[in-house]
């Protein structure tokens, strides 16, 4: 059997397998914001596309409480930006700059020079800070 739940205290949606954790997604939350920062899934899971399904819950969660996205792992940029509705979750001041990080990883793959990187935010706060 498989089960997401949302771990609040250390900040991370983690997916079971058979009571086992095969994933994880870090997240954190500042001024009506949920950062996605990273995604992780044991390789013997990876055909249940565990990376996909935890972003998707981290964004459903993130709509249902009124907060906005901004996603640093490649992973939740890319399934933010083909799903319409989660790509609204996005501030719209973000929107052209994440789907100038999503073209140029491609242009990266494919061996063409990419210009440089322009982060979605100039720096991360500790994280000590709002939660």
């Amino acid at each position: 059997m498989q089960v997401i739940r949302n771990d609040f205290e250390s900040s991370r949606f983690v997916a079971y397998v058979d009571g086992k954790v095969a994933g994880s997604l870090q997240y954190r939350i500042q001024d009506g914001q949920m950062l996605l920062l990273d995604v992780e899934a044991d390789s013997a899971y990876r055909r249940l596309q565990l990376p996909s399904r935890l972003i998707r819950e981290a964004l459903i969660d993130a709509g249902r409480r009124r907060l906005s996205v901004l996603p640093f792992c490649h992973e939740a940029r890319t399934q933010v930006l083909s799903h319409p509705v989660f790509f609204q979750l996005v501030p719209s001041d973000h929107r052209q700059r994440l789907h100038e990080s999503v073209r140029a990883r491609k242009r990266t793959r494919r061996g063409e020079s990419a210009p440089k990187k322009r982060q979605l935010v100039s720096a991360l706060p500790e994280k000590g800070g709002a939660a």
